[in-house]
């Protein structure tokens, strides 16, 4: 997660371009630059939350001050659905952020897909978190991530596409993690997932993934495979061929 504080930053060449193009766009909605731009990535909730692992698709935001205590954001995705925080209506975007405050105006870009795996919303949280403590000194909560350590394997995270109203509930899940691959097919087997979630593990572990499970990330249904680095297009040919919509894919690597 990283923070750039200048003036116009849409301006500068020294920054990346994908970091540009959100102040960009806040200049162009308030007429005024934007004071900082910051990213977090998404995060990769694997075992219920017992590890996050991040991702290099994340959100991006940049905004300034106000003053009146306010949160106001604003998407580039979705630009007419502005959300004013604390409000009574907050559009389905924001509503990881319903519950800050701070005083900050906020254009903002998430590059992950809400159900796609990688728990888009958090990824929002956390830049919001940063913006918010560098700009109106407002303490954030930040969720903590874990670096893996497992060289020539890959987390392959599998959007199924499907997305669905219903709540998908995550059943507690306590077991022994040394051997993640193996804890996520435990995992899996003990939740309750959907038959496209199953159809992808199964066709995983069949092309000789390490293990597997479901994701809950609402309102998608998707998955995660752990699979050695040169299994990695087979494993994938064996979940597309499996699936009925083509999924999308993600790939991860596990080594710090």
């Amino acid at each position: 997660m990283t923070g750039v504080d200048a003036v116009d930053i849409a301006d500068r060449p020294d920054v990346a371009p994908e970091l540009r193009l959100v102040p960009h766009a806040f200049r162009r909605t308030f007429g005024r630059s934007a004071a900082g731009v910051w990213y977090a990535p998404g995060v990769l909730r694997l075992l219920g939350g017992a590890v996050r692992v991040p991702g290099k698709w994340g959100a991006i935001v940049a905004g300034d001050r106000r003053d009146d205590g306010l949160l106001e954001l604003v998407s580039v995705n979705r630009p007419t659905e502005r959300a004013l925080v604390p409000s009574d209506e907050v559009p389905a975007w924001a509503l990881p952020v319903r519950g800050a405050g701070g005083g900050a105006t906020l254009m903002c870009s998430v590059d992950l897909p809400q159900g796609s795996g990688l728990s888009a919303g958090l990824a929002l949280r956390a830049a919001v978190g940063l913006a918010l403590r560098e700009l109106a000194g407002v303490a954030f909560e930040e969720e903590p991530v874990v670096p893996l350590d497992l060289p020539g394997q890959r987390l392959l995270v599998v959007d199924t596409r499907v997305r669905r109203v219903e709540p998908q509930v995550e059943r507690p899940w306590a077991g022994d993690t040394a051997d993640l691959g193996a804890a996520l097919t435990a995992y899996h087997a003990a939740q309750d997932s959907d038959p496209e979630q199953d159809v992808v593990v199964r066709a995983a572990l069949e092309a000789g993934a390490r293990g597997a499970s479901l994701l809950v990330d609402p309102p998608g249904r998707p998955a995660v495979a752990l699979v050695d680095a040169d299994l990695v297009p087979a494993v994938k040919r064996a979940i597309t061929g499996a699936a009925e919509l083509p999924p999308r894919y993600l790939t991860i690597s596990t080594a710090p």
